[in-house]
């Protein structure tokens, strides 16, 4: 049978003991103290200090009578010496605190090249509803139960799908890194975690439904010509809201600019951020060729910043390969458009305050936002499409980017080389034909051909039996 070790039972790494303190036999009013640490590496070192000399306002020798001047030179020294041993699995251990995790972890996350943007988009969540709740929470007190809490508490805050994404896109994440590093028992408690899921909240599967030519149509003349009433997606109760004038699609439009970026999304296939960030230079009249230079993308969560991918640091960017400079050309209809909209911009920009000295942005960008001339802000335009899609009746699930799939999906049907359209949508051949093509449909020409297969045996079992 194993025996019990004997002695005091060993530090946690990255602890200090309180030192053992004596008299110094040679010196009155002197103290030395002494004690093993622990560093992050698992290793003890015998560190000793004696009373560090002080004087009274007259230059008198002050001594230390308690030997506390001795005990704060050795906690001072062994920290020092406990710090510099520190270590990517030594930086943390189960007493630091979940910010010290979410700090660490994102550390790590940009060390494994992890898009700067992701980190953005996760930090407003963690930075103003988390952390002032349960970032003084040590991790190695935090089970499923309190995820559990910290899910339920994101969902009353922030609503919708934060409390999906908490789990999924940061903490199952980071209790990972913190097992890796040696810093949690293995079991990570965020997978056995339960999400509550909202009475009113139903998640879509499958990413922009796809359309079909009819709809597409019905959409564009729709957005220029259409009388239909545009409410607001949110029922007010009270009693001012039958005074409200409720517009028309066409009008509501008109007012925050949307038909002929509806037609230009439709015309080239191309995502939310590229329509948003061409600029009118990018555009060549004579061969109907555009070759963007950079698009709108998310900063800081919420910020809305125009980045050229043409720039020497757009390297840094691992996303750039979708936005990177991939030149297409337009039909002749939305070359005309373009030409009437920016006739129609020389009038709007005179309206618009002076260009901030510190603005990012090009001067001629082809969609801007009316209030600045600045870059249209992404969520804002995704809140418009939805307004206007429920306005004109289109089936759950359509976005801007089912604008993107009805052009793959019409471009195969049609018989065109599959290269080709990936090109115009600026993807590769085997991500068009999983994501950007419709499939399990009815093909004509497959029942033709298995028609004429059986068409023969069919028709001699006809004559046997009429035989």
């Amino acid at each position: 049978m194993e025996q019990n070790k004997r002695g005091r039972p060993g530090l946690d790494p990255g602890t200090v003991p309180e030192p053992n303190l004596k008299p110094h036999p040679g010196q009155p009013g002197v103290w030395t103290a002494s004690g093993r640490p622990r560093d992050w590496n698992g290793n003890y070192r015998r560190i000793t200090r004696s009373s560090p000399p002080d004087t009274d306002s007259r230059g008198r020798t002050k001594p230390d009578r308690t030997g506390e001047r001795a005990r704060r030179a050795f906690l001072d020294a062994a920290q020092e010496w406990i710090d510099s041993s520190v270590t990517l699995a030594g930086a943390l251990n189960k007493r630091s605190t979940l910010s010290q995790l979410w700090a660490a972890y994102k550390g790590d996350l940009r060390k494994r090249g992890r898009l700067e943007e992701t980190i953005y988009n996760y930090e407003p969540m963690m930075r103003d509803t988390v952390i002032p709740k349960y970032g003084h929470r040590e991790i190695a007190t935090i089970n499923t139960a309190v995820i559990e809490d910290m899910l339920d508490y994101v969902g009353r805050e922030r609503g919708g799908s934060a409390p999906r994404i908490l789990k999924e896109n940061i903490l199952s994440g980071m209790f990972r890194f913190g097992i890796r590093v040696g810093a949690l028992p293995s079991g990570n408690p965020v997978r056995e975690a339960l999400l509550q899921k909202p009475s009113n909240f139903s998640r879509r599967r499958g990413g922009a439904a796809f359309v079909d030519s009819a709809t597409v149509e019905r959409l564009l003349i729709g957005v220029y010509t259409s009388t239909a009433p545009c409410p607001t997606l949110e029922t007010r109760m009270c009693k001012t809201a039958r005074k409200v004038r409720v517009p028309t699609v066409a009008q509501y439009c008109d007012t925050y600019d949307m038909a002929d970026w509806v037609l230009f999304v439709a015309a080239t296939g191309w995502r939310l951020g590229q329509t948003l960030g061409v600029c009118e230079s990018d555009i060549d009249f004579d061969t109907g060729i555009v070759t963007p230079r950079g698009a709108v993308r998310a900063r800081d969560g919420s910020a809305q910043v125009w980045t050229d991918y043409t720039a020497d640091h757009a390297e840094e960017d691992l996303n750039q390969a979708k936005f990177i400079t991939k030149p297409v050309q337009l039909p002749q209809v939305v070359l005309d458009m373009v030409r009437v909209r920016i006739k129609r911009l020389k009038k709007t920009r005179l309206a618009l305050p002076p260009r901030p000295d510190d603005a990012d942005w090009p001067q001629d960008l082809l969609f801007f936002d009316l209030d600045d001339g600045g870059p249209r802000n992404l969520k804002s335009m995704s809140r418009r499409w939805r307004r206007l899609a429920a306005a004109l009746g289109l089936p759950e699930g359509v976005t801007p980017h089912s604008l993107r799939k009805h052009l793959g999906t019409e471009g195969i049907s049609a018989g065109l080389d599959a290269t080709k359209v990936a090109d115009q949508l600026g993807n590769t051949s085997r991500v068009l034909r999983k994501s950007y093509v419709r499939r399990h449909q009815p093909h004509a020409d497959v029942t033709a051909l298995i028609g004429d297969k059986l068409g023969p045996a069919l028709a001699e079992i006809g004559r046997r039996r009429s035989g």
